[in-house]
């Protein structure tokens, strides 16, 4: 089913918005994501929401500290015997022990009871996300000092965690008849090759790859978005379906890989364009700019011995980031300028 999947400029988003009510911020995405709804994470709601703690339900020896937005791993008693009961019920294979609760995730529930409604064959895709590995363990510290990144123990846990929160994810949406794309957001991948960023390269696409295959080994596609700039090659060696970039601020940098561009979508990968900014300059940019600017980017390729009709195929449109940080205005405007610059360039 992944070898049918055409991007064709369909929009899609990277999901958090700054609503505090769900049915509200679920209309917003299926309205302004007609093709390709998701999920609205909302960490106004409830810091249950905030993307760093959303995923760690069922995380061995954590403690969530709410009014700081902190978690930390406990490992100042053993944690032997709270790890090897993580690692039976990963062995079950079984992802409902897994799964993220209402608690957690308001938006993916509201978002089932719409496309319980939605005709069939409606979509193109329907897309979830989960935080990537590389950027929840960069991020969670143990109560020894050390991250989690450089925890062998608890790193692989982390992966193996949102791995099943993946493929939970694609089971339930798996019912509509239609794609399902899961992404896991790795914004820490911009540290990547720095001081605050040691591991290696190889362990970097190997954790991410345990994610993706649990996703792809049942039939789903997978991305990564990555919101500032990063090492592309590194990303687009992995076995990821779909690189999600900022294209209003990093086009230039991310098109210094064209060569690695080219190979990618070659052996089937898509370019998820985030053109639309999810910043102040929202409230100042046109449809028009958006249109020069995205038609910039394609022509650069085209140039480098890609056809036009290819990228289409190729392509989907979305913000930059997440619009968590805006407010409801801005971000509603971020929605609506991804509808109207996909139905543009769909013309």
């Amino acid at each position: 089913m992944i070898n049918t999947f055409q991007g064709n400029f369909s929009a899609t988003a990277i999901g958090s918005l700054p609503h505090t009510d769900v049915k509200i911020a679920s209309g917003l995405m299926f309205r302004s994501l007609p093709e390709i709804p998701c999920w609205p994470q909302l960490p106004r709601c409830s810091t249950n929401e905030d993307m760093l703690i959303q995923y760690i339900e069922g995380l061995p020896c954590v403690k969530i500290y709410a009014n700081e937005k902190t978690a930390v791993i406990d490992v100042s008693r053993d944690p032997s015997h709270a790890l090897e009961n993580f690692y039976e019920a990963y062995l079950k294979n079984d992802p409902d022990l897994f799964q993220i609760s209402p608690e957690y995730a308001a938006g993916f529930y509201t978002m089932i009871e719409l496309l319980d409604t939605l005709p069939p064959k409606s979509l193109r895709a329907v897309k979830g996300q989960v935080v990537g590995p590389i950027t929840l363990a960069g991020s969670l510290k143990l109560s020894s000092g050390i991250t989690a990144l450089y925890s062998e123990e608890f790193f692989d846990v982390i992966i193996k965690l949102l791995s099943m929160k993946a493929l939970w994810q694609l089971r339930k949406l798996s019912r509509y008849g239609t794609h399902v794309i899961i992404f896991a957001d790795e914004p820490y991948l911009t540290s990547f090759g720095s001081a605050f960023m040691n591991i290696s390269r190889e362990k970097a696409i190997g954790a991410l790859n345990e994610v993706y295959e649990s996703v792809q080994k049942h039939g789903g596609l997978t991305g990564t978005h990555c919101c500032g700039n990063t090492d592309w090659a590194m990303l687009m060696e992995s076995k990821v379906n779909i690189v999600s970039f900022d294209a209003y601020e990093f086009m230039d940098k991310y098109l210094m890989y064209w060569r690695e561009i080219k190979t990618f979508l070659h052996r089937g990968g898509y370019l998820a364009w985030g053109i639309i900014p999810t910043s102040s300059k929202i409230n100042t940019v046109s449809l028009h700019d958006l249109i020069k600017r995205l038609e910039e980017g394609i022509r650069f390729l085209i140039d480098k011995g890609l056809s036009g009709e290819f990228i289409k195929e190729r392509s989907l449109i979305t913000p930059s980031c997440g619009a968590g940080t805006l407010n409801i205005e801005e971000a509603e405007r971020v929605m609506a300028l991804t509808y109207e610059l996909s139905m543009a360039m769909k013309r």
